[in-house]
């Protein structure tokens, strides 16, 4: 039987269920709204790759935006709050500066 949880994403302290749309941290189930988990479902299924906040927002929002990419940011900041031990010290979700966010690669299970 492969492939049974080819949908779980399997991290240090985290698990994703793509199929349930489930966030597990640390045996607590974590809620996060639609956008919140697509972008943590972006990040964690390329982990060490940099995706811009501009890459971002046309991946997950699927159309290109020219305006403020703040609501990028925002939504990141909210993912920290809910599944990072110390939000401003983030181990997940890395900020690469000047460039955009990864996932940290570091953390596969």
């Amino acid at each position: 039987m492969s492939g049974m949880n080819e949908h779980l994403l399997n991290f240090k302290g985290l698990m994703i269920d793509e199929v349930q749309r489930v966030i597990i941290r640390e045996n607590q189930e974590i809620e996060l709204t639609y956008t919140e988990f697509e972008i943590l479902k972006l990040f964690a299924k390329h982990p060490g790759i940099v995706f811009s906040k501009e890459q971002i927002y046309d991946i997950v929002w699927k159309e290109s935006y020219s305006g403020d990419y703040n609501i990028v940011m925002s939504h990141i900041r909210n993912i920290r709050e809910k599944i990072e031990d110390n939000p401003s010290k983030p181990s997940y979700i890395q900020t690469v500066w000047g460039v955009g966010y990864r996932f940290n690669k570091n953390l596969i299970a």
